[in-house]
């Protein structure tokens, strides 16, 4: 089987491994119309556990799902028999762990894994109420999964489908087990279940089509908080327990909260008076958002459509990645009209169903929450900051120098922030390829690459981790494959600092240096900045020389740290 697997595997072609035949969840995978460009293979092991020598060989491949039944990679009887908890307790981290050190290896060299968690078996009432309580076999199931998802959530490219909760979602009621395949041919799952993980992997794939959402722009009166500003008292406005809609709203914005701390951009789009506006969220004691969660606000009387793009340039965000939630349809036609890309949320018109269709917003997703994610608002009114300060210069450079920049360079070891940057940069990334942070790690162990982070600071405050460069370092000359460097900081000046350093650092001192870059339409700004570049001389369309007599001016004030 591995055999003929290397033999067909191709790096877009996902992988389906299992611990039973999955030929019937293959050929089912085959037969959905949507799925036409995808291929699939397959890996079957009698014992999962015992396939890490075999699954080491997967080199070149898309996306992996992996599915296994929980009685052939625990031994459940036994720890029902044993029903001691010391026991329990060590059979499961040592069977975990190895579950662990397979998805390690994995996740270095696939950029995503898709672990199925095991679901629970409804139809055995053998126990009976004892089933769903210490020690029934339902509540091991239950406890062998978090156990699962505590030892795989430290890895960024692993996703974690729980099918216990996606069936009881969907409100899917199938027949998990089937007793007939179990003893037949030693597969306990049923066709039906078999159909359900189908599908699931079918919206794992289509989800990388879906654009993810980065902005949240949202109206205020009737969308945060019912009623109008101007026309009631602070206090009667809809929001809070006064009513069924303002518990409603109340949510809502604990929702918004929630994905503010995640990461997430808050916005405010809205038709007021600013000083009613300002009003309601110093007084009003009921409100949960505050003016500082929200990194942008326009709060006037011109066309929302013009309002937004405003707040997508300031915030350097693109519409696609960029939700609008207004309760007046007009004003969201107006602004699709507009802005073909952006995506409008369907205000409900029965204001019960809020929180149940925002929930379900399918764009919502995030997989791993970053240190970055967490202080995301702070780092753009920091920004408001730094705008603010440089509508007193006339010169760009004396803005920067009073900046007062502290750059610093160092071998990458902010290896998670490093997968962010990969999955989240656009404009300036030259390979488009994103990769784990497994992956990186890989890379770096078998020396094929080395990889630089740049952090910044200035006087406003830290901006983290802004850069990143992968370098091929051979025996003559020196190859930049990878060069990211986030939004926040174009027009700084970093990549010449960087450029800098790499021509001064002794591994590449005296050695011919070339960049690569994978054009396309996300990456327009580094395109055109290379092509004007004063240290880059254009070979080809993909390929630039870096120059070694380009002599760069340091600005005055900024500093560079070398670790």
């Amino acid at each position: 089987m591995l055999i003929k697997l290397k033999k067909i595997m191709t790096k877009n072609q996902s992988l389906i491994v299992s611990d039973f035949n999955n030929d019937y969840l293959i050929n089912y995978l085959r037969s959905n119309k949507e799925l036409k460009k995808n291929s699939f293979g397959s890996l079957n092991f009698e014992n999962f556990l015992s396939s890490i020598n075999e699954l080491n060989q997967v080199k070149k491949c898309g996306d992996i799902f992996i599915i296994t039944q929980i009685s052939k990679v625990f031994d459940i009887e036994k720890i029902l028999l044993k029903n001691n908890e010391l026991f329990t307790k060590k059979e499961i981290n040592k069977v975990t762990s190895e579950i662990e050190n397979i998805v390690l290896n994995l996740s270095s060299k696939i950029k995503k894994i898709s672990f199925f968690l095991w679901p629970s078996d409804i139809n055995d009432n053998y126990l009976n109420d004892l089933n769903f309580k210490k020690p029934g076999k339902n509540w091991l199931v239950n406890l062998i999964n978090l156990e699962t998802s505590k030892k795989l959530s430290k890895f960024q490219n692993v996703s974690l489908i729980d099918p216990n909760f996606k069936l009881l979602k969907n409100n899917h009621k199938i027949n998990i087990y089937d007793e007939k395949t179990k003893y037949l041919v030693g597969n306990h799952y049923s066709l039906d279940y078999l159909e359900f993980c189908a599908e699931e992997i079918a919206n794992s794939i289509h989800s990388k089509e879906i654009k993810k959402i980065k902005l949240i722009i949202l109206d205020l009166d009737n969308t945060l908080w019912g009623g109008e500003a101007g026309e009631r008292n602070i206090n009667e406005l809809d929001l809070g327990p006064n009513s069924i809609k303002g518990t409603v709203f109340h949510n809502f914005q604990k929702r918004l909260k929630i994905l503010k701390n995640l990461g997430y951009v808050l916005a405010i789009c809205s038709k007021n008076d600013f000083k009613n506006v300002k009003k309601v969220f110093k007084e009003n004691k009921n409100m949960i958002l505050s003016v500082k969660d929200f990194s942008s606000i326009k709060v006037n009387w011109k066309n929302k459509n013009e309002n937004i793009r405003e707040i997508l340039s300031e915030l350097n965000l693109r519409a696609e990645n960029t939700l609008f939630v207004d309760d007046n349809e007009y004003e969201r036609n107006i602004v699709k009209s507009d802005l073909k890309e952006i995506n409008i949320f369907d205000f409900p018109k029965n204001i019960l169903l809020l929180n149940k269709n925002f929930n379900n917003l399918k764009n919502i997703s995030k997989n791993t929450v970053s240190e970055t994610d967490k202080k995301r608002t702070k780092l753009y009114l920091d920004e408001q900051k730094r705008d603010k300060l440089k509508r007193k210069y006339f010169n760009h450079k004396d803005w920067l120098s009073s900046l007062k920049i502290n750059i610093k360079i160092e071998e990458l070891k902010n290896f998670k922030r490093a997968e962010e940057m990969y999955l989240r940069t656009n404009q300036f990334n030259i390979s488009h390829k994103p990769i784990s942070s497994e992956m990186i790690k890989a890379l770096i162990k078998s020396k094929e690459k080395i990889f630089y982070e740049v952090s910044m600071s200035d006087r406003f405050g830290n901006y983290g981790v802004i850069a990143l460069i992968g370098i091929r370092n051979n025996i003559n000359s020196f190859e930049v494959t990878d060069f990211l460097e986030s939004c926040r900081v174009f027009k700084r000046n970093v990549e010449d600092y960087l450029i800098k350093y790499i021509l001064n650092n002794k591994r590449f001192k005296n050695k011919d240096g070339l960049i690569y870059i994978n054009r396309n339409k996300k990456n327009m700004y580094v395109q055109d900045l290379f092509d004007k570049s004063n240290y880059l001389k254009k070979i080809n369309k993909k390929t630039y020389k870096i120059l070694k007599e380009y002599k760069f001016t340091e600005l005055n004030g900024t500093k560079v740290r070398i670790n």
